[in-house]
């Protein structure tokens, strides 16, 4: 259960899972409001710096876990300038003209907010994710935010069958290779080897489920209300330090780029604006 979940020993690591989340939300809130391409940009600096260089996740891997949306924004980039409402693109000067296809400057800037836009709130978005174990988010939302236990150690349990069932499925494979079964080369061998693999794979889930809840039993999980935890979690003084300077940092590139005459138009619907 780590997705992109990077373990470290960092300030940012360290910090509570919620209060993370407490501060990136109302800037993802914001950024999906913007129109312009420089509040998304100077966010994405931002939030890179403070997860490669506060987190102290190397470059590369951070650079691994950015490419699919890197990869999708740049996309977007290309296409929106195509499929931009005529509205947006009235009275803006033409910038490329293939007879029935014409690309309008006005397009091409919506085309690259939209594409930073999604990026800056991606990259918000890592900042909690790469830096927040799972499990501890899952717990601090059953200590602190009274998510009903059972529900969230049912959650946990669920994402850790992932890795459990894949390592399954790598030992029925080994054993039917180890007996000659493999089938790579037959005809027909994909469907015969999902056959043979999910009635092993549904007998150690069930075995495996069954074992989970007799240990939530056996731990009392859900009959009592009042509960005592082995890693208590709590807001700390570093806790909201973290959440106020990133509120000022946030309101203070925001004022800036207004004062600057340089933060566009608010809105939702911006294709139809």
């Amino acid at each position: 259960m780590t997705g992109l979940y990077i373990s470290g020993n960092s300030r940012i690591h360290g910090l509570n899972p919620l209060i993370k989340l407490i501060a990136a939300v109302p800037v993802i809130l914001f950024l999906t409001l913007v129109t312009d391409a420089w509040t998304p940009l100077v966010f994405i600096l931002i939030n890179n710096a403070l997860v490669i260089l506060g987190g102290r996740i190397s470059p590369r891997q951070f650079a691994r876990s950015s490419m699919p949306m890197l990869v999708m924004a740049c996309g977007i980039a290309v296409a929106y300038p195509f499929l931009t409402s005529s509205r947006i693109t009235a009275g803006s000067p033409i910038w490329l003209d293939l007879g029935p296809i014409e690309v309008y400057r006005a397009g091409v800037i919506y085309g690259a907010a939209t594409a930073l836009r999604l990026y800056a709130i991606y990259s918000v978005t890592l900042m909690f994710v790469m830096t927040t174990d799972p499990s501890d988010f899952i717990r601090a939302m059953i200590q602190q935010w009274k998510l009903q236990d059972r529900f969230g150690y049912a959650t946990l349990a669920v994402f850790r069958f992932i890795p459990d069932l894949r390592r399954e499925l790598e030992a029925v494979r080994a054993a039917h290779f180890v007996r000659g079964m493999g089938g790579t080369n037959r005809k027909g061998s994909l469907v015969e080897r999902l056959r043979r693999y999910m009635v092993p794979l549904l007998a150690a889930a069930i075995r495996r489920a069954e074992r989970t809840s007799y240990a939530m039993d056996a731990r009392g999980i859900g009959s009592r209300r009042v509960r005592t935890y082995y890693r208590p979690f709590s807001f700390r003084a570093r806790d909201w330090i973290f959440l106020a300077a990133y509120w000022f940092i946030s309101l203070a590139v925001i004022g800036g780029i207004a004062h600057a005459g340089l933060l566009g138009r608010l809105s939702f619907m911006k294709m139809f604006g």
